[in-house]
């Protein structure tokens, strides 16, 4: 506390590993200050482990951009002073911001216009862009409250709710939201399945209402399978380094149990895309095959025909395959390492995971003649709004 070193003779021969196993948690190296009687107990934690004895463990919600940017932000250093890391996360973030919401108000619009909401498919692209909506803006703040946690120009009570809400609202309400943006994405491929395969039998207003109890279920499922975590999750200050962490108190259940999570939330919903597409285009080439029976035409030549007009349901898949594979990669390897020459690749997959979420127009709008036929009229009744208003403005 006096800010005094304690200096001692170091004897190589004497052993000063503990002697107490369980002192330390998580495979931790203990050591004590004198080897038969101590008065002193340190436990040199693994890395992503913090406490007295390395209880608490930083990756229970899988990467965070605390873990990446942790050790690269400046205590009370403004963001022009800041590492070339900081200011360009800064800015790719309010990129991504901006882009996001002015896509995500546009997909709003277009889906609550009544012709987009024929079938079920319109409610849970709703239902995605409003997610999405609320992603860009917990996206932001995440950010911004890392940013401002290390920044001294607040008293503690209210350093301690930054980090709070950064730890225990923002940080997981942004990971249960990007699954569920997963998820419903994966409801719009099953319902095309079932729309393909039952053809003039389809009934869209039975569609609808199983869409509605579907976006339901789908954000109590998500949001019920990570309360487990999110009663874990605790501040954790480290006093020699001087920083906070959002930590979980470890244990070889959560952390199977947050791998299994992170793998089930990664491959179900894409695997589910990539199949409904493939299946997509064979039904369809096989019901063209047969009634195109009387022409002899050959299978193959229908089949990529049919690829050729499904294009955009193979493709969107593999997109957010390429820019979400990163972050997938990211939250097994990365190891809250004080520096790391792969910084740019965690900070790279980190920022790609959110791209399907701020360009939810480009994936699902503008492929798709439909949707991008109600955006052209949209757009029309929007330009013959303030076409009126323009004239009353003169008139006046």
């Amino acid at each position: 506390n006096d800010h005094h070193a304690n200096c001692m003779e170091f004897k190589r021969d004497r052993n000063f590993q503990c002697k107490l196993k369980k002192y330390c948690a998580n495979g931790a190296q203990c050591v004590q200050d004198h080897p038969t009687c101590p008065s002193t107990r340190i436990c040199i934690c693994p890395a992503c482990f913090f406490g007295n004895e390395c209880q608490f463990y930083t990756k229970g919600l899988g990467s965070t951009l605390d873990e990446i940017l942790g050790y690269e932000l400046k205590r009370n250093t403004i963001l022009s002073k800041q590492p070339i890391t900081v200011k360009v996360s800064a800015a790719i973030t309010m990129i991504i911001f901006a882009v996001g919401i002015i896509n995500c108000i546009l997909s709003i619009m277009v889906f609550r216009r009544q012709a987009s909401q024929k079938v079920g498919c319109g409610i849970y692209l709703l239902a995605a862009s409003y997610t999405s909506l609320m992603i860009m803006i917990l996206f932001a703040l995440k950010f911004w409250l890392l940013f401002f946690s290390y920044q001294l120009i607040f008293e503690h009570r209210t350093l301690q709710a930054i980090l709070l809400t950064n730890c225990r609202i923002v940080e997981p309400f942004l990971k249960v939201l990007l699954n569920i943006d997963k998820w419903l994405n994966a409801c719009v491929s099953i319902e095309r399945i079932v729309s393909v395969h039952q053809g003039i039998s389809f009934n869209a207003e039975k569609s609808k209402t199983i869409a509605k109890y579907a976006v339901i279920m789908v954000f109590l499922s998500n949001f019920g399978v990570y309360a487990l975590q999110i009663i874990e999750l605790r501040v954790f200050t480290d006093s020699i380094e001087e920083r906070s962490w959002c930590v979980i108190t470890y244990s070889s259940f959560m952390q199977t149990y947050s791998f299994t999570l992170i793998m089930f939330h990664y491959i179900g919903p894409l695997a589910t895309n990539v199949i409904s597409a493939i299946t997509i285009i064979i039904i369809t080439t096989r019901q063209r095959y047969r009634t195109a029976a009387k022409s002899n035409p050959r299978f193959k030549d229908l089949l990529k025909l049919k690829i050729k007009h499904y294009k955009h349901l193979i493709i969107s898949p593999i997109i957010i395959i390429i820019l979400t594979l990163p972050h997938l990669i990211i939250s097994f390897i990365l190891n809250c390492n004080k520096s790391s020459h792969l910084l740019w690749f965690y900070l790279s997959g980190y920022f790609l995971s959110f791209i399907p979420s701020a360009f939810i127009f480009q994936i699902f709008i503008l492929p798709a003649p439909v949707y991008r036929e109600e955006f052209m009229k949209l757009k029309s009744h929007i330009r013959r709004r303030f076409h009126i208003l323009k004239l009353n403005a003169s008139a006046l």
